[in-house]
């Protein structure tokens, strides 16, 4: 096992549609949002405090993006047809998922700032 949590943080770091998930976060996310990915629903307090589903979806220009409503004041966003892993050694920065990432940026989970904040920085 040596060596491996750093190359899965090397690659990782340049897909950065990859996420490793961390079974232990419940604990410690409140009402943040454990980051952005292709399918990202969103519920009550964030959506209210955005202005619902409507209001979210005029301020997602990128195309594909895709906003639906959900029973119960909840809503989806898909970020294209498919999920993408993204390359940052080819350019492929996933602009759909830095445009969402800039605005739910107020109540994203923050503790290891530089993979949480690898669609904002």
């Amino acid at each position: 096992m040596v060596g491996v949590k750093r190359e899965v943080i090397k690659q990782c770091s340049r897909y950065p549609g990859i996420d490793v998930p961390d079974e232990s976060i419940g604990w410690r996310l409140g009402t943040r949002l454990w980051g952005v990915h292709w399918l990202t629903f969103l519920g009550q307090p964030v959506l209210g405090a955005l202005g619902g589903a409507a209001a979210l979806r005029t301020r997602l220009r990128t195309p594909g993006v895709d906003v639906q409503e959900v029973e119960g004041e909840r809503a989806v966003v898909t970020l294209g047809e498919w999920p993408e892993a993204g390359d940052t050694e080819t350019g492929r920065v996933l602009p759909a998922y830095r445009e969402l990432a800039r605005v739910l940026e107020p109540w994203l989970y923050q503790e290891q700032r530089s993979w949480e904040r690898r669609f904002l920085d």
